[in-house]
């Protein structure tokens, strides 16, 4: 992990138990995406078994955005700006940048917006592995 850009993120629940918190390195970042109205996931990569991959994921609950909802900015654009922004942030940051840690009240940039919500939260699973992918690193899924 030599001068690599570490991502954290906290739920507040004081950090001390596994799903808890989570330290990624940036460039196993995978992408941001909607999955409801109201649930916004983050992947990355998670060093798994060679040929069965594993990802770890960080789902933001926020208020309801899209068609007919209200507020200011779709929650999901405002996530994903701000883990770019983290994962982009070599050389400027010593190492670890702080997405979010509820239990501290640090919030990166416009995801101190995301707090005012009345849904607000955010949850973390580690090493699931892709239904669609199997362990001879066939089986005609999809690819993150």
């Amino acid at each position: 992990m030599n001068n690599t850009t570490q991502l954290y993120f906290a739920t507040g629940d004081s950090a001390d138990a596994q799903t808890d918190s989570i330290l990624v390195q940036a460039e196993n970042c995978i992408g941001v995406f909607p999955e409801t109205t109201t649930t916004t996931a983050a992947y990355f990569r998670n060093v798994g078994i060679p040929g069965f991959p594993l990802y770890d994921k960080v789902v933001f609950t926020h208020n309801a955005t899209g068609a007919g909802a209200t507020g200011t900015g779709h929650r999901c654009k405002i996530i994903a700006r701000a883990i770019a922004e983290a994962c982009n942030a070599s050389p400027h940051v010593n190492g670890i940048v702080d997405v979010i840690d509820v239990d501290n009240k640090i919030y990166l940039n416009e995801l101190k917006t995301l707090v005012d919500d009345t849904s607000f939260g955010i949850a973390i699973t580690k090493g699931f592995p892709d239904a669609n992918v199997t362990a001879g690193g066939s089986g005609g899924g999809k690819s993150l």
